[in-house]
C-alpha cells in the first residue's frame, strides 16, 4: 500500500502538536519534515522535543517520511563543500533520532556564468558518496530534491550513475520536471530504479511560465505519472508539496491538504493496473 504524506511546507505556521493532530483528523499517513531556519525541524532541535515528536508520531500511527536538508555541494571552495557533506551528516543523525526514513538534500544553485559539466558532477559526487556512507551507518538514507539546475531528470542521471551506493535515492517531483518541459514518461525511465518517493503538486504551464495550483485543477499529467508507477510495481510513498509557505496567496492548509489528500487518492484509484 502506498503511504500519502504530506511536507510541512504547507503549513509554516502550526506547532509540531497541531501538524501531527491535523495530519490524522484529515487521514494523511505521515509528514515529510522541513528543516532550516525556517522549518519544523532545525538542526539544532532539543534532545526533549526530538523524543516528544517521534513519540507522538508513533502514538498517531503516524511516520516521518523526510527531514529536509537544505544544502549545497556545487562551490570551488573545497571547504565550503565539506562543511556541506557535515551539515547533511547532522541531519542525517536527526532523521535517525526522529525515526524518519530519507533526508532529503539539494544539491546547489550554480552561478549564471557556469555550466553543468563534469567537474561539477565529480564534485557533487564526492560529496553524496560521503554523505551516503554516513547516513547508511545511521539507518537512513539521502534523497536528492531536483531543483534549480538538476529539475530535468537527465541532469540528476550523472550523479546517480557514479554514486552507486544504495542509501543515495532521488525523489521524482512530477510537476517541477513538467514544468521544466520534461515528459512524465521520460522522467520514469530515467529514475525509477532509484525513487526516494514521490512529490506531488500541480500548477498551470504556458510556454516558460508556470503558475502553481489545486492539485488536479492544473495540466501536470499527474494521471500517466500514476499509472507509470503503479503499472511498474511503485510502493512508495506520494508526498503532497503545497507550497504556502513561499506562495501565502495559495489556499491555507486547513483547505488544501484535505483536497489533496482526496485528489491523490482518486488519482491511486484510477491508476490502478488491471488484475491478470
Amino acid at each position: 500500500m502506498n503511504l500519502i504524506t504530506f511536507s510541512t511546507l504547507a503549513c509554516p505556521n502550526w506547532q509540531i502538536e497541531t501538524i501531527i493532530a491535523k495530519a490524522t483528523e484529515f487521514g494523511y499517513d505521515g509528514i515529510e519534515w522541513r528543516g532550516g531556519s525556517q522549518g519544523h525541524v532545525p538542526q539544532v532541535m532539543p534532545a526533549a522535543k526530538k523524543v516528544l515528536l517521534r513519540q507522538r508520531c508513533s502514538d498517531a500511527g503516524l511516520v516521518s517520511l523526510a527531514v529536509t536538508a537544505y544544502t549545497s555541494f556545487v562551490s570551488n571552495s573545497a571547504e565550503e563543500r565539506q562543511t556541506n557533506v557535515d551539515e547533511l551528516r547532522r541531519y542525517s543523525d536527526l532523521a535517525a533520532e526522529l525515526g524518519a526514513t530519507y533526508v532529503r538534500t539539494f544539491l546547489g544553485e550554480l552561478p549564471e556564468s557556469r555550466d553543468l559539466d563534469s567537474t561539477i558532477y565529480e564534485k557533487i559526487s564526492d560529496c553524496l558518496n560521503a554523505a551516503s556512507e554516513y547516513a547508511d551507518s545511521v539507518g537512513v538514507k539521502i534523497a536528492i530534491e531536483p531543483h534549480d539546475n538538476f529539475v530535468r531528470s537527465s541532469t540528476i542521471v550523472p550523479i546517480l550513475s557514479r554514486v552507486q551506493h544504495p542509501a543515495l535515492r532521488v525523489i521524482w517531483d512530477i510537476a517541477n520536471a513538467f514544468a521544466a518541459g520534461e515528459d512524465p514518461a521520460e522522467g520514469f525511465v530515467l529514475l525509477k530504479d532509484r525513487l526516494a518517493y514521490v512529490q506531488v503538486k500541480d500548477g498551470h504551464r504556458a510556454g516558460t511560465s508556470w503558475q502553481l495550483c489545486s492539485l488536479g485543477q492544473g495540466n501536470v499529467p499527474l494521471d500517466r505519472a500514476f499509472e507509470l508507477l503503479l503499472a511498474n510495481g511503485y510502493e512508495g510513498a506520494f508526498s503532497v508539496e503545497w507550497e504556502y509557505a513561499w506562495h501565502p496567496e495559495l489556499d491555507p492548509p486547513e483547505t488544501a491538504l484535505p483536497a489533496a489528500l482526496r485528489t491523490v487518492r482518486d488519482l491511486l484509484a484510477a491508476s490502478q493496473p488491471e488484475p491478470r
